[in-house]
């Protein structure tokens, strides 16, 4: 009984900050996902050919998604309200976190989907390789939001580092984003394993904060 009430007290939290917080980022999200198409070919590629659009348009998904996950918290009078309710702070954003992952996962495999129709040779490689690069995009804006208390500012390492990858391209080694549309796989591993720490930073971070409040 415990357990169950437990499980609604989630997801009634969940479906309050998709409709609340979550929606103009999921609607960029997806009008990325829609546009990239017209920006770049998607069909009768190769495996090297199919990883751009995904690892250098649809990865963009992660920081649009996951950057603003304390945002509303950054308003004194959303964070008073939010603190005073019975459930903490600290779990609204492991909630944000966990539905703007799966969001991003989702989205990035339906595109997946989508390039397998359009004749091109896609694996699931390229899918978790893309979702690699989109969590270590997104926890880096993620983080630096945190630290800064500042959502604005916490877009900005994030594209200068996508700006940095494409100037210095595979100089910059494991944390290279593009390294599919090279053939090599390894990056996306250490790109995905960073991705989780700096979110996990992120979100302790944020919690000690609030408590030293």
């Amino acid at each position: 009984m415990h357990s169950s009430k437990k499980q609604f007290l989630v997801l009634e939290i969940a479906k309050i900050n998709l409709r609340h917080n979550a929606l103009l980022s999921i609607a960029v999200a997806v009008l990325l996902c829609l546009v990239t198409p017209f920006l770049i070919g998607t069909a009768n590629l190769d495996r090297n050919s199919a990883a751009m659009p995904l690892e250098m348009f649809v990865s963009l998904i992660g920081i649009v998604l996951l950057t603003p996950v304390f945002q509303p918290e950054q308003n004194e009078e959303i964070d008073d309200l939010v603190s005073s309710k019975y459930c903490s702070t600290a779990k609204v954003h492991l909630i944000r976190t966990v539905y703007s992952v799966g969001i991003a996962a989702l989205l990035i495999c339906v595109f997946t989907v989508y390039m397998k129709m359009q004749s091109c040779d896609v694996a699931p490689i390229l899918a978790f390789g893309t979702i690699a690069d989109a969590l270590f995009l997104g926890s880096m804006g993620m983080l630096t939001s945190a630290l800064t208390g500042n959502t604005v500012i916490g877009y900005m390492p994030p594209l200068l580092y996508y700006a940095l990858n494409i100037g210095m391209g595979p100089k910059l080694g494991s944390f290279y984003l593009f390294s599919m549309i090279t053939g090599s796989y390894t990056a996306k591993l250490w790109l995905f394993v960073a991705g989780m720490l700096m979110m996990a930073a992120a979100l302790f971070y944020q919690r000690i904060r609030k408590r030293m409040v």
